[in-house]
């Protein structure tokens, strides 16, 4: 049973890195851009960076929504295979 635990842990902490890395990846790299961009042209508002980071993490969840998706189903059909043996059935 310890394994299976271990087993379904490590797959589930994959899959939330696979899922939550390239949206804060993202929001990184356009926050870095749009930081670079405000001290070059001096403006101080703080509300300039949201847009962009809110488009693109839509573009992303347009694009990658479904895959993501598929890996949230494949883990859960893993755990739904491994109850009876957390079990002990």
């Amino acid at each position: 049973m310890p394994s299976a635990a271990l087993s379904l842990y490590l797959h589930a902490l994959q899959t939330a890195l696979l899922i939550a890395l390239p949206v804060v990846v993202l929001v990184a790299v356009i926050g870095v851009a749009v930081g670079l961009l405000q001290t070059v042209f001096q403006v101080q508002d703080q509300n300039v960076s949201f847009a962009p980071k809110l488009l693109g993490v839509a573009f992303l969840v347009a694009a990658a929504g479904a895959p993501a998706l598929e890996l949230l189903r494949k883990l859960l059909l893993n755990i739904m295979a491994a109850l009876p043996r957390l079990a002990g059935l």
